[in-house]
């Protein structure tokens, strides 16, 4: 029986359908969401967004239990204004590394709790996409640095066109390693840009997964976890059920294909494939 839902957002809940599945949920999907949390299952959605990009999801099918933000940085309950977990990068580490990312020139954005920044001279039609996805605009600045020293970072963001750009930022990364979770995704509106999301070490989906469900006093054995890719198994991959959709990575299907009947490939994010996963595994 499953007790918890934890699900990823763009590419699961979220497709490329501006004004039908775009920047928020089908409203069949938001329906249905609402009826499995009114049952008194918890919908746990996890996301690298921010929380206010995922507000009106949450308000919408009134998910009232922690959710997990910027990649388990922030673990949060909008509607009661309740914050369970934050992380943010150390300071001195936050301005070295948004120093080096200007330095090689990539497209930065820096989050704070409740907003991120950009440097106006780095406006582009990338900006207006990412707006659009975020559904928040950015505060534009001429410089990063004071950010950086005087406010908590909970995210910094490099985004590189497609994935040849992505060795660059691995590699002006990588004195920092040791301190940091580096991870990659994508929406399917930005494509082919990569978002490289980094986070303090040790803090991760993953991570927050195993804090939420701590305090809901739910055994991962009886949650069902459904992302996209291959970074989202590092949360499924605590579940005891896992599912993907037809527009998902294809070695995300293969593990998800290796637990057998506990296991569901739905339909494609842009027919609300994930209507299919609910009915598969039994869900209100």
């Amino acid at each position: 029986m499953i007790l918890a839902l934890i699900l990823d957002i763009d590419g699961v809940l979220v497709g490329e359908k501006i004004g039908v599945n775009s920047p928020y949920p089908h409203a069949d999907v938001i329906k249905r969401l609402a009826a499995i949390r009114a049952r008194g299952i918890p919908v746990i959605l996890c996301t690298a967004k921010p929380h206010y990009s995922i507000l009106p999801i949450i308000q919408s099918a009134k998910l009232t239990n922690p959710h997990i933000t910027y990649a388990g940085g922030v673990i949060i309950d909008p509607i009661k204004d309740q914050i369970i977990e934050t992380h943010p990068l150390p300071k001195p580490i936050a301005s070295e590394i948004i120093a080096v990312c200007l330095e090689r020139q990539f497209y930065t954005e820096v989050y704070t709790l409740n907003e991120y920044y950009l440097l106006r001279r780095q406006v582009s039609d990338l900006t207006r996409i990412h707006t659009h996805i975020l559904q928040h605009e950015p505060i534009l600045v001429d410089a990063l640095d004071a950010i950086a020293k005087t406010q908590d970072i909970y995210k910094i963001t490099p985004v590189v066109p497609n994935e040849s750009g992505m060795p660059a930022v691995e590699s002006a990364l990588s004195p920092f390693k040791d301190a940091l979770e580096i991870t990659w995704s994508l929406h399917p509106i930005a494509m082919p840009h990569q978002f490289c999301g980094i986070a303090p070490k040790g803090i991760s989906k993953r991570q927050a997964a195993t804090t939420v469900l701590s305090h809901l006093g739910i055994d991962a054995s009886a949650v069902l976890g459904v992302g996209d890719s291959t970074s989202d198994w590092k949360f499924m991959e605590l579940c005891g059920f896992a599912a993907t959709l037809e527009n998902g990575q294809d070695p995300l299907k293969a593990l998800i294909s290796a637990k057998g009947d506990a296991g569901f490939i739905g339909g494609h994010v842009d027919t609300n494939g994930i209507l299919s996963i609910f009915d598969h595994f039994h869900l209100p």
